[in-house]
């Protein structure tokens, strides 16, 4: 509930604060005194942001008095504010600048747009408002239906229904594209796994192909090498046993160790002999043996040039193509279950959605009943106004039919949805009848009406009254009038004066009692004192 209102440098309001009661609260003034900006303060203090462009700062507070779930809601949000069940919203703007606080604490203008959506609601003729938004029809209806099995189902169905979705969505998937990149991912597997590599065998084959073609050389080499080490006449062995021979002859004189050198010598000879005989063995070329070593290393230079530069990085890019296509056949598993569990919660809402219809369709007609008769009270005789559903091709997050609200305002005369009706006087009457008949069960705590009389004239007057009265007894209203009749049954009556001179306009606004709320209704009736009482 709104317990006040108040604001400093607000377009024409230098200043102003006003205190709300929990009923019916009335504001008068005569057109162009500031009763729309005063309405604009409210819209300021609960998330939009002023139409503001000057460069004087400004400020509006707005107090609230507001339920246990309200506060739960604001502590879920990670925001202290406090012991008790009041807000204050504090706004602070210039024309480059606009902060909100909350119980003096800065939070985001979206999130006081958030936590008040649910509890205030403005509207006037022909306004945005919820019971004029058909994506909310629904709402209204299911106002009644709280602890509604097929309900509570549904929207459990719908929320993994809806994940699933996101889900398949996230995962991008065009199945041809997908079988093409597994098909191209198999080959090159194979084509890598046929080849049979080991690693650095690159790097023996290059040797061993550089030794082969260099075959002839090489084996000459050697062999020129064995003669000169061993195999020759003027071989070094030769001349190392020569030696041998000579050093033996002068042992006994005291040069034994020569001796051992020289045997040394033979030993490292003929071993490297035996090295270069075996490596000149190894050399004998079988030519189809070269050829396929050529056609190895041709292999794997292609391999190269598709997959890395090494043995190594061909392999560990064969690694990465499994696992690539393993995570691909993953996906299309995981799409595939998805598909089914879609399919499966999609049966499953469709089931549930007839149920809920059903519900809804049964509810809808009892409301139809009871608007009826606030419509004949409000002289619209014969005028009527239904819920109706659609069915929808998908289920949708409020169900497998949409809700509108359909409004026929006099009989003969077709239904239309509500917010295409023409006169202003006939919808402020069907809104009317639609807030008197919900007011037991919408969860909004303050309602304002901005000149919800626009079009009902006088002589309904009266009976408008009533119904605002109606609707107070449960939900606090604040009505902005030109009727005298709505005025006068309010709990408090505030008008809203403006003063003009040649540099400026002001307006103000002061709660009216006894002579001057007198005075004003009489007024506004346009009749004298005695008549308007004569009236009343």
């Amino acid at each position: 509930m709104l317990l006040s209102l108040a604001g400093r440098n607000f377009f024409t309001f230098r200043e102003f604060y006003v205190e709300f009661s929990r009923g019916m609260n009335a504001i008068t003034g005569e057109s162009g005194a500031g009763k729309t900006i005063f309405l604009k303060a409210l819209w300021t203090a609960i998330g939009f942001p002023p139409p503001w462009s000057g460069e004087e700062s400004g400020n509006i507070e707005a107090n609230f008095s507001v339920e246990d779930s309200i506060l739960k809601r604001i502590g879920e949000l990670g925001i202290e504010i406090g012991d008790g069940n009041q807000l204050l919203v504090s706004v602070n703007f210039t024309g480059q600048r606009t902060i909100y606080r909350l119980n003096g604490r800065m939070v985001p203008r979206q999130m006081i747009q958030i936590l008040f959506k649910d509890l205030i609601e403005i509207h006037s003729q022909h306004s945005s408002v919820a019971l004029l938004d058909s994506n909310r029809h629904y709402q209204i209806l299911d106002h009644a239906l709280q602890g509604e099995k097929s309900l509570e189902e549904y929207r459990e169905f719908y929320d993994r229904y809806s994940s699933i979705k996101r889900e398949l969505d996230s995962l991008v998937m065009d199945p041809s594209q997908i079988e093409r990149e597994k098909d191209f991912l198999v080959f090159e597997i194979n084509e890598i796994e046929q080849a049979e590599l080991k690693p650095d065998e690159d790097g023996l084959l290059e040797t061993r192909y550089r030794k082969y073609k260099n075959g002839k050389f090489l084996v000459q080499t050697f062999r020129e090498l064995m003669d000169r080490l061993k195999d020759g006449d003027e071989s070094v062995y030769n001349s190392l046993n020569d030696i041998l021979s000579l050093v033996t002859k002068v042992e006994s004189f005291g040069y034994s160790r020569w001796l051992s050198h020289v045997q040394l010598a033979l030993e490292e000879l003929e071993g490297l002999y035996n090295l270069v005989g075996e490596e000149s063995d190894g050399l004998e070329m079988d030519e189809e043996e070269f050829r396929a070593i050529e056609a190895r290393i041709s292999l794997i230079q292609g391999l190269k040039r598709k997959y890395g530069r090494t043995v190594s990085d061909i392999l560990q890019s064969c690694e990465e193509f499994k696992s690539k296509l393993k995570s691909l056949q993953e996906l299309q598993k995981l799409e595939e279950k998805l598909r089914k569990e879609e399919s499966i919660y999609l049966q499953k809402l469709r089931e549930v959605g007839r149920v809920l219809d059903g519900v809804r369709e049964k509810r809808a007609i009892e409301m139809a009943r009871d608007i009826r008769v606030h419509l004949e009270d409000l002289k619209m005789k014969g005028a009527e106004l239904e819920f109706r559903l659609f069915q929808e091709e998908e289920p949708k997050y409020y169900g497998t039919s949409r809700v509108s609200i359909m409004v026929k305002t006099n009989p003969g005369m077709e239904f239309m949805e509500i917010g295409r009706v023409a006169s202003g006087g006939e919808l402020s009457r069907c809104l009317l009848a639609l807030e008197s008949t919900l007011k037991d069960q919408l969860d909004i705590r303050t309602i304002v009406f901005d000149e919800v009389d626009s079009g009902v004239g006088q002589r309904l007057g009266q009976v408008v009254a009533e119904k605002l009265l109606e609707i107070s007894s449960k939900v606090q209203s604040i009505v902005i009038t030109h009727l005298p009749q709505i005025a006068s049954r309010a709990e408090r009556h505030f008008a809203v004066r403006k003063e003009q001179s040649e540099l400026d306009t002001i307006s103000t606004i002061e709660e009216l009692s006894g002579e001057k709320r007198e005075r004003e209704l009489v007024e506004m009736s346009g009749l004298r004192g005695e008549e308007w009482k004569g009236r009343n």
